[in-house]
């Protein structure tokens, strides 16, 4: 159980970190006024989410004994805690 749950956190926060870095990127491409096309950001979002399941299946693959139902909390946990976040953030500015 405990293993499922830190190696999702992991996973899920890793995971969150690249989706992070990819909006602040598109955020300061937005405020240059150099957004680009729906084309050219595919692969990216594509790429991330092609870590998210090798990642999970090589877990699996190398961890055996992890539970997959608590490893997909901890993913779903650790990738929406900074989203939250920002959230909260973007709305207590308004």
């Amino acid at each position: 159980m405990y293993l499922g749950i830190i190696l999702g956190v992991i996973i899920g926060g890793a995971f969150a970190w690249l989706q992070l870095q990819a909006l602040r990127r598109n955020e300061m491409l937005e405020r240059r006024e150099q957004l680009p096309a729906l084309l050219r950001q595919i692969p990216g979002s594509g790429g991330r989410v092609a870590f998210l399941l090798v990642a999970l299946v090589l877990a699996q693959v190398v961890f055996q004994k992890a539970s997959v139902v608590w490893m997909a909390a901890g993913v779903a946990v650790a990738y929406a805690i900074p989203f939250i976040w920002r959230l909260r953030a973007k709305y207590l500015q308004r």
